[in-house]
């Protein structure tokens, strides 16, 4: 028996682009380019130091979704660093007064 698969009925597709952080010349640069037709997505989620994004966004959006995201990563992991420092620069003190 063959099933036949349903029409698409909603419109779930968009052009969408990529943007990403390059390091040229001793500079970091912002560029995006155009992508594709993608799928609609619920949440747009940088990976690594790369978004895709709607095209409808715009470049500034996409560019404070990108940074935001990269600048809370990279606060947590300096919160988590600075919390790890601390507790082993203890621990090298109660070392000194064995």
């Amino acid at each position: 028996m063959i099933k036949k698969m349903g029409k698409q009925v909603a419109n779930n597709r968009e052009m969408q682009e990529v943007m990403y952080l390059r390091f040229d010349k001793g500079k970091w640069y912002i560029l995006s380019e155009p992508k594709s037709l993608g799928l609609v997505k619920k949440d747009y989620l940088p990976i690594g130091n790369r978004l895709v994004y709607p095209k409808k966004w715009g470049r500034k959006k996409a560019a404070e979704v990108l940074l935001g995201a990269l600048i809370s990563d990279s606060e947590g992991v300096l919160t988590i660093t600075n919390e790890r420092l601390a507790y082993l620069n203890k621990l090298k003190e109660e070392v000194i007064e064995w």
